[in-house]
């Protein structure tokens, strides 16, 4: 019996499946097309939840995520690949494509992968892996057309060719000619540009540093590198002046700063003067963490004004015309007020007086003609009493105890504990922690609150709220520490996630950590979790804490490897670092 064989017709052919057609030719536009579209669905799919990136890719197209088709149509995915490669791996796959024929439309395409997670979970972890694949792609990315695109997204604008290029996959749409892009693709690029540090660069980052968006106005402040100009300090300085965000204010305190401290060529004495008045007229109007920032400026280049200025720090509920600053400066840290009395008694000489800002004010009114302040400061902390854990003073007025509970905390204390009664006679290292974390909360300050967070295979809060000190929530943490146990492995990362409260932060938010102090005590190198190099755990908490401000002290009990990564934890965070 005879067939006939009847010619297919472009509708039919339409409708096979993408992975039957014919790849497109290797470096052809058609192919940047395909491949610009892959990348704009695998981000697509990945912050809709439709992927781990991590996760192998499945058999069968009806289990597909979106990007595959037109990863297939490209060439760069094929059947050998299900269930042999992840997601991210066929990612590398499209961005080493973009990386070898780079293009504007696939610049566009992989500034997408560089902004994963602004909007979500800045400080995700895969988020930040995904991003730096995405940056360094671009970086590598020699084409001049390619940076046009992240120079032209960087100042908010879309470039209306690369809508034409995007729908030759067959969208229908209309062009954007004249969209405004979104803030994460802004500060993806404006990273970019501050990476990239080219002179031509700097005047659309000067422009971004008084953007409407807080967030690009944050990337902008952020995205500024040396070698300065007197142009760039005076538009930061003017931009100061006038920033009310609270973390955007931190961002530009620190860059004016910076450039201060490595003047550019031009700045005279009197107009270093003259920005550093502006600075310090921002005092109480930003939130009590920038004021932080700005009693570095005063310790770099005091002045006998300065001193009513930080006699006013030392007032805590600092009033502003902004309801979320006053709201803000309501739960400020007694950190801002220690730093404010010791730098007062650098100043002045007046060594006794402790932070009682009527005392402070009445010695000023008698004094001050007498009072000759220093060039370079010599600081030093009050002796008074206070609460203590392993020997390290509390002093914060929110504070969290974060505590390794993995196995090998069952093992003897590597030493005497420095502080309590019974802590010398513990049996082991949790037991000992347990004790000290007794020990400093019963001497704590009665308007602070702690909190308690552990870490082993995974984190844990066992304090849903802060407790505050007192005989009957002394007993309740007596009780909840009956039941810590050593088991288990060493996720440091999951711990500190927990106690700095960083799933869900956005970049740029307003939204900080809840406590002002961290005490963290491990006996060992992490064994568990999505970190676990010192290199990585470091980045990760210095861009949790970059405006956070979270003092971090840390105690290590252990013998063997993981004093380093808890001395430079530690270091990093203005905290200290003890071994018991």
């Amino acid at each position: 019996m005879r067939h006939t064989v009847l010619p297919w017709s472009f509708a039919a052919l339409c409708s096979l499946p993408l992975h039957a057609q014919e790849p497109l030719a290797e470096g052809s536009p058609q192919q940047a097309t395909a491949i610009a579209q892959a990348l704009d669905a695998w981000v697509a799919d990945y912050e809709k939840g439709e992927l781990a990136a991590k996760n192998t890719i499945r058999r069968g197209d009806h289990l597909q995520p979106t990007y595959v088709a037109h990863a297939r149509r490209a060439g760069k995915l094929g059947e050998h690949d299900e269930e042999r490669i992840t997601h991210l791996d066929a990612l590398q796959k499209l961005l080493f494509h973009a990386e070898k024929h780079p293009s504007a439309a696939l610049a566009e395409a992989v500034l997408g992968v560089a902004a994963i997670g602004f909007e979500t979970s800045f400080l995700d972890v895969q988020a930040h892996e995904l991003r730096e694949l995405g940056h360094w792609t671009l970086m590598r990315m020699d084409h001049q057309g390619a940076w046009f695109v992240v120079l032209r997204t960087a100042a908010g604008e879309r470039v209306p060719v690369l809508d034409d290029l995007r729908r030759e996959g067959g969208a229908d749409a209309e062009p954007d000619a004249d969209v405004v892009v979104g803030p994460s693709r802004r500060v993806a690029a404006l990273q970019l540009l501050g990476r990239k540090n080219w002179a031509v660069f700097r005047s659309t980052l000067e422009a971004a540093l008084v953007d409407p968006e807080p967030r690009v106005r944050l990337a902008a402040a952020e995205a500024l590198q040396p070698p300065w100009r007197l142009d760039t300090l005076r538009r930061a300085s003017r931009a100061l002046a006038n920033e009310r965000h609270p973390v955007v204010s931190q961002a530009l305190v620190r860059g004016v700063l910076a450039m201060l401290q490595a003047p550019p060529p031009g700045l005279e004495v009197a107009e270093r003067s003259i920005v550093v008045d502006g600075m310090l007229g921002r005092f109480g109007r930003c939130g009590w963490r920038t004021d932080m920032e700005l009693l570095d400026v005063v310790e770099l280049y005091p002045t006998k004004d300065m001193v009513p200025l930080l006699i006013g720090a030392l007032d805590l509920e600092i009033k502003s015309p902004d309801a979320l600053v006053t709201a803000i400066n309501k739960r400020a840290s007694p950190l801002l007020r220690e730093k404010a009395a010791s730098l007062l008694r650098a100043m002045t000489g007046a060594i006794l007086l402790g932070d009682d800002p009527k005392e402070w004010r009445d010695f000023w009114a008698t004094e001050h003609d007498k009072v000759v302040v220093p060039t370079v400061l010599k600081r030093a902390r009050a002796e008074r009493t206070q609460a203590q854990f392993f020997g390290v003073p509390v002093t914060g007025g929110s504070v969290a105890f974060l505590v390794d509970t993995s196995g090998s905390m069952k093992d003897a204390p590597a030493g005497a504990a420095v502080t309590g009664v019974r802590a010398s006679a513990a049996k082991s290292r949790l037991a000992a922690a347990k004790e000290q974390i007794l020990v400093a909360a019963s001497a704590m300050d009665p308007e602070a609150q702690f909190w308690l967070f552990t870490f082993a295979d995974r984190g844990k809060a066992w304090t849903p709220t802060a407790l505050k000190p007192g005989p009957q929530n002394l007993r309740a943490l007596t009780e909840l520490m009956g039941r810590l146990g050593a088991k288990g492995g060493t996720n440091l990362c999951d711990g500190l996630v927990q106690a700095l409260q960083l799933e869900g932060v956005k970049y740029g938010g307003t939204v900080a950590p809840k406590i002002d102090e961290l005490f963290v005590l491990s006996d060992g190198e992490p064994t568990a979790g999505p970190l676990r190099e010192t290199a990585d755990l470091l980045q990760l908490v210095r861009e949790a804490n970059k405006y956070a401000q979270v003092r971090i002290h840390c105690v290590f009990t252990g013998t063997g490897g993981g004093a380093d990564l808890m001395r430079q934890l530690a270091e990093q965070n203005g905290g200290v670092f003890v071994q018991r």
